[in-house]
């Protein structure tokens, strides 16, 4: 269940900074840059992982791989749905999420608010 909320809440982020994205875009705010995308979805990464980290009590990095390998597999789905073909760039762009998963989740362990 733990895992639901966290993807809900994940996928929630990226709809909201997506058409953020685009507003900011249609009003030419921004450029067309695959790089400002990326920054956005990596800051989005970032936050899921540290609530990962914060609901978990220990191994805060095996839950942020569990957390990436989900995403990545939703991810890889909706690619493969719409036929797009897996490249060099997609990998690495799965890459740096397990990475920014496994990373925060272990920041966001320590973040854990302690009982006094």
């Amino acid at each position: 269940m733990k895992y639901l909320k966290t993807t809900v809440y994940e996928f929630i982020l990226i709809l909201i900074f997506t058409l953020i994205y685009t507003i900011l875009y249609y009003f030419n705010i921004t450029s067309t840059s695959f790089n400002n995308a990326l920054k956005i979805i990596s800051f989005i990464l970032i936050f899921v992982g540290i609530r990962i980290g914060r609901l978990s009590n220990k191994k805060g990095w095996l839950e942020g791989l569990k957390m990436a390998l989900i995403t990545i597999v939703i991810f890889l789905g909706l690619s493969l749905l719409f036929k797009y073909k897996i490249n060099v760039k997609e990998i690495i762009y799965y890459l740096i999420t397990i990475v920014t998963l496994v990373l925060s989740s272990m920041i966001g362990i320590n973040f854990k608010k302690q009982k006094k």
